[in-house]
């Protein structure tokens, strides 16, 4: 295989592909009515990944990017994220034909995340809110609107959906700011005792409302108790304020690892 399809890093996709598959496994829907959203957020998300090695090729203390992208130019780099955005474009176009209400998600999506990649990631809080929103409760909203064809601008939701989607960005946050930590992305502009306050801090809040989901939720245990592993693993290896995981590469691979074992998981429930 060629050493550029590294530069995809398709072994993120997990990141958009596990809410767009539980809203449909939630749902009761049909994968197959749904794969155009599915393709094109694939896409999307390749093009997220293509656009933030274009902003970060240009740092030379970030290792990780500089190894992947050597050899190539920003020009090629743009290259492949303007081609992966214009093909996710493309199949999210009929769904829009039969419910226009979609094109507000799918444009604010799209905006969201050209914003956090390009400009907004070094915002700490800011770039928190911009990845839960665009990577679990618009794809969660547009997936429901393409199936029930409403024109209600803000689909209805169960008390069992209101659940997921917060326990869900709970999660997604811990996971993600350990991710940071690793990075030396934006959250490493605070002290130590304070990076590691905020990790046990949001990583305690979703165990504690994933455990409430659990026992208000008990016939969706298997869906649940999962993703306790992740805000599990991020508490111990926050566990010391003078050891946090700064450029534990093997750290981040084993996450991403757990990811797409978690993306297996909910294919089998799915199908």
């Amino acid at each position: 295989m060629s050493k550029g399809f590294k530069l995809l890093r398709l072994e993120y996709l997990f990141t958009v592909l596990i809410p767009l598959f539980i809203a449909i496994y939630l749902n009761g829907y049909d994968i197959i009515d749904n794969i155009q959203i599915i393709g094109g957020f694939a896409f999307w998300a390749i093009t997220g990944n293509t656009l933030n090695d274009f902003k970060d090729m240009d740092n030379p203390d970030d290792q990780e990017t500089q190894e992947r992208v050597e050899g190539y130019s920003k020009k090629e780099i743009a290259v492949l994220s303007i081609g992966s955005f214009i093909l996710g474009s493309a199949l999210f176009y009929y769904p829009i034909l039969d419910n226009y209400i979609l094109l507000f998600y799918v444009s604010a999506t799209a905006l969201m995340v050209v914003l956090y990649c390009l400009f907004l990631k070094p915002l700490l809080g800011i770039n928190w809110i911009l990845l839960g929103i665009s990577h679990i409760w618009f794809p969660y909203f547009i997936i429901k609107l393409n199936i029930s064809n409403s024109n209600i601008l803000f689909p209805p939701l169960e008390l069992f959906e209101w659940f997921f989607l917060v326990s869900a960005s709970l999660v997604a946050l811990s996971g993600n700011i350990i991710h940071e930590v690793i990075d030396n992305d934006a959250i490493t502009k605070l002290s130590n005792r304070s990076q590691q306050i905020i990790i046990w801090g949001v990583s305690l809040v979703a165990i504690i409302f994933s455990i409430f989901s659990i026992i208000s939720f008990p016939q969706e245990l298997f869906l649940f108790t999962p993703a306790l592993i992740i805000p599990l693993g991020v508490i111990y290896m926050a566990r010391s304020k003078e050891n946090l995981p700064y450029n534990a590469t093997s750290i981040k691979d084993i996450g991403i690892i757990i990811g797409n074992l978690l993306l297996a998981f909910v294919i089998i429930i799915l199908i």
